[in-house]
């Protein structure tokens, strides 16, 4: 009778932190009567209480696991994606702190111990209980896992998916081999490694994963931008236009010196965007391409570069070819490349930027020219984290390289020439 009150007991136990670590990782109100909440959690009980042995079981692991899915997907009314991803790691903050347990009970007890006395089984469980809720609330772990299942219900991540799957059966396999050896030799010592470099390669996942997620973030909210400030740029040369004429018309009217001289003044003020751009730009068709482009030569405007830009007018009907796709992602990498090039073209003498594009044999050509201060060896700049501009820095032209490895019909290329740093991005439109 004891031993199935211990077992009750530990796996209410369990069951309970897992709810408590669900809460927070989803991170989300539950729109359901507390008599569910209470029939899910008896739901829950179920696999340990049927399948439980004296001997570690993977079929115990696994069910428990689909059920945790099935059961959290219903409770909180999300995607099976964000389920999937949201209870491997809750499992995964379960299985550390068994770990960490598990390895100091090899030194002290038989496995048949920690299995079967109930004062041994139940102390490790509430130990293994308050271990993964500590590590749960861990700021920095805790705001990268909420924002990786906020973004899983935003949009299909089956990358994320896989990844926590594989984690869970890969656990499971190692788990399995522990409680087999249970002896602290070699074999153990290898197991506890390999499980606890699975442990750094899922953190490690998760930190790649979310800097990439951030940077497509904010390039479509840089996109979503460009396109307001598209519309306001055709708008203003308009007025700017009317302005003039307007302008013009008073100064031929009038005879008054200062009038005139004023008038002068006013035409000659440097605009943001001058006319040649805009007459320029209209060889592109309109929307994310056209919007950036009037966005950098603000840019470079501002930071007294010179932006010679050379378009081919035969190039608007290949790029109304490209998918949404393959177009939004030559624009990240043109924003990437422009942002680079237009920063270290400031800092040099010449403070030239030049960006052609054409296209040949069913390819489109972007080459950007700029001069620089100074010489940076190619196989370094693609490096994460490498950047002349100091901390916080440097991640652009890593996340472009990733682009580029990602999107087969992208291909990238760098050269320095003439006191050029020379950047070039084909893109197939078969």
């Amino acid at each position: 009778m004891l031993p199935l009150i211990v077992k009750i007991i530990n796996t209410s136990l369990l069951t309970f932190v897992g709810f408590l670590i669900m809460k927070d990782i989803i991170n989300k109100k539950i729109y359901t009567s507390q008599l569910y909440i209470i029939l899910s959690m008896i739901i829950l009980l179920l696999p340990a209480c049927v399948l439980f042995e004296i001997k570690y079981s993977s079929l115990l692991v696994l069910s428990t696991y689909i059920l945790d899915v099935l059961v959290y997907k219903r409770l909180y009314n999300i995607k099976f994606q964000t389920a999937i991803i949201s209870c491997g790691i809750m499992m995964l903050y379960l299985a550390i702190a068994d770990l960490i347990v598990t390895s100091v009970n090899v030194q002290i007890v038989s496995y048949n111990d920690v299995r079967t006395v109930w004062y041994i089984s139940l102390l490790n469980n509430i130990i293994v209980s308050i271990i993964a809720y500590v590590i749960s609330k861990f700021k920095v772990l805790k705001s990268k896992v909420q924002l990786t299942c906020k973004k899983a219900e935003a949009k299909n991540d089956y990358n994320t998916v896989l990844f926590i799957i594989l984690s869970i059966i890969a656990i499971v396999i190692l788990f399995y081999n522990i409680t087999t050896i249970f002896k602290l030799n070699t074999y153990y010592k290898i197991t506890l490694i390999v499980a606890s470099i699975i442990v750094f390669l899922y953190y490690f996942y998760l930190q790649e994963h979310l800097s990439y997620e951030k940077l497509n973030e904010e390039y479509n909210m840089l996109f979503k931008h460009v396109e307001t400030f598209e519309d306001l740029v055709d708008n203003e040369q308009m007025y700017r236009h009317e302005l003039k004429n307007n302008l013009s018309i008073i100064r031929n009217s009038t005879k008054s010196k200062k009038i005139i001289n004023k008038i002068d003044d006013m035409l000659k003020i440097s605009m943001i965007i001058d006319d040649e751009y805009v007459v320029l730009l209209n060889n592109l068709p309109k929307g994310d391409l056209k919007g950036l482009l009037y966005y950098k030569i603000a840019v470079a405007t501002q930071k007294n570069t010179k932006l010679i830009i050379e378009i081919s007018p035969l190039i608007k009907k290949d790029l109304e070819r490209l998918s949404e796709k393959s177009l939004r992602e030559l624009c990240m990498l043109l924003g990437i490349y422009l942002d680079n090039a237009i920063e270290a073209s400031s800092e040099s003498n010449k403070k030239c930027v030049t960006l052609e594009i054409y296209g040949i044999n069913n390819e489109l050509n972007f080459v950007i020219s700029n001069t620089y201060n100074n010489f940076i060896p190619l196989k370094v700049i693609n490096k994460k984290g490498y950047s002349s501009k100091g901390i916080g820095h440097g991640n652009g032209l890593y996340y472009a390289n990733k682009i580029i490895k990602r999107n087969k019909k992208i291909t990238a290329e760098a050269v320095y020439l003439n006191n050029y740093y020379i950047q070039k991005i084909i893109i197939s439109i078969d």
